[in-house]
């Protein structure tokens, strides 16, 4: 079974995920998130069995849940890095000061 995930930054107005499964009987689930609800992007870990892994998650104004990107695929960590560097760079350009990137890289290779 194959599905299909995938985020779309819109600069200056928010992001969007998408996910589709692989039978053409369920439609994809499809979320816009407005940049100003955007409350913070980052990676997070869990362990799953003996392995680490790594996920994007956003976290909404007024939700009590995070939005996880890309749930069933779990991609890789620098995988992982890339799309969080493009997507804060994307959302936040202009704005340093607002949602400035963290210099330290807690604990993660650069």
């Amino acid at each position: 079974m194959h599905a299909r995930e995938s985020l779309l930054v819109l600069r200056g107005l928010g992001v969007q995920t998408t996910e589709q499964s692989s039978s053409y009987l369920t439609r994809p689930a499809t979320r816009f998130i407005p940049t100003e609800k955007i409350q913070d992007i980052f990676i997070n870990e869990a362990f799953r069995g003996f392995q680490v892994r790594y996920y994007l998650v956003v976290v909404v104004e007024a939700e009590p849940d995070v939005v996880v990107v890309f749930p069933g695929l779990l991609p890789p960590r620098h995988i992982v890095e890339a799309v969080w560097r493009g997507t804060r760079e994307c959302l936040y350009e202009g704005r340093a000061e607002e949602k400035a990137v963290p210099q330290q890289n807690h604990g993660l290779p650069q």
